[in-house]
């Protein structure tokens, strides 16, 4: 009896040994597979790499830069001057400063809403299989493909006071169009249309996204109970893209408020009388117009302070809506 549960036992030691003991085709998939993720790793740091570096170099340095410039003296030539707080308190001062706030207010203003209302009906149109939905597929995103500079070329034919488009519809129904770029009334809705015009791809896309996620039982449901389109739309659509239209509001209102800089300084450059110049385009002019450097990044750590703002604020707008549920 001894002898057989010692045989026993030395039978079970063996077989743990073997089980424990690594297979050569299994060692060797092993071996593989640890130098296929470092082989992947080190791709993906190549890929990644130069990216980085750019993002970095004329993104990150110049924004601690702009930092710390906004406490200096600087003309671009000679040697930077430590000022404190002055250029800070210079803002609250300047009266071009709250003249170019309230542009880029109406900027947000006129823009952000129609940018999403129109962004939503377009989406929804395109999420459907109407007749005509491939061309209007093509046209809404051609803005996209568009450079600042295309656009505003574009646009500033349209709006010729003689051989515009614009003016000659107008004409055709009796009515003398403006001067819309010269104009201290116009020239301002007309480069909102214009920014509204490139923003509409990217919202689109947005809500094309959030669409996909609203589930086709509540429209069923809806149907049963004699809900019409319509009522589907704003009723059910609607409120189920509330955290895409959340993001969509964010963008926008960030967009509009850096995205003016481009459009006012090729078409207006800030005119007329500073009708359409934003705080990006003040910046930009009291840095290489006027060399004061320092005066210039204060102005750009408040319109990021501006943003930050937003951000924060659509934050606790969602958030509440959510506590609400």
């Amino acid at each position: 009896m001894d002898r057989i549960n010692g045989d026993n036992l030395m039978a079970s030691t063996v077989n743990t040994l073997v089980r424990r003991e690594p297979q050569p085709a299994e060692s060797g998939r092993q071996a593989r597979g640890g130098q296929n993720k470092r082989v992947d790793t080190w791709t993906a740091t190549a890929f990644v790499t130069p990216a980085l570096l750019g993002f970095t170099v004329f993104v990150i340095v110049p924004a601690i830069a702009g930092l710390v410039l906004a406490f200096f003296d600087w003309d671009l030539f000679n040697t930077p001057t430590f000022v404190g707080f002055d250029n800070i308190v210079r803002l609250f001062t300047d009266a071009d400063m709250w003249q170019s706030l309230g542009v880029t207010a109406m900027y947000v203003v006129l823009g952000v809403v129609p940018s999403i209302l129109i962004g939503f009906v377009l989406a929804v149109l395109v999420n459907t299989n109407l007749p005509g939905v491939g061309i209007l597929r093509v046209f809404y995103f051609a803005p996209m493909i568009a450079s600042s500079a295309v656009a505003a070329l574009i646009w500033a034919s349209l709006y010729s006071p003689k051989s515009g488009l614009i003016n000659q519809t107008l004409a055709l129904v009796g009515i003398s169009g403006p001067n819309w770029l010269s104009d201290t009334t116009w020239a301002l809705p007309a480069l909102v249309v214009i920014m509204i015009w490139t923003a509409l791809p990217l919202v689109v896309i947005l809500y094309l996204a959030g669409l996909q996620r609203v589930p086709d039982d509540i429209y069923a449901a809806a149907s049963l109970d004699g809900a019409g389109k319509w009522r589907q739309l704003w009723s059910m659509t609607w409120p189920n893209v509330w955290p895409t239209t959340l993001l969509v509001a964010v963008l926008e209102a960030i967009g509009f408020i850096s995205g003016s800089f481009e459009l006012s300084l090729i078409m207006t450059d800030g005119g007329p009388l500073g009708a359409t110049r934003s705080l990006a385009l003040y910046s930009y002019q009291e840095a290489f117009a006027s060399r004061d450097i320092g005066y210039a990044s204060a102005l750009s750590l408040f319109q990021l302070v501006l943003m930050g703002l937003i951000v924060v604020l659509v934050r606790v707008i969602f958030k509440a809506r959510k506590a609400r549920g």
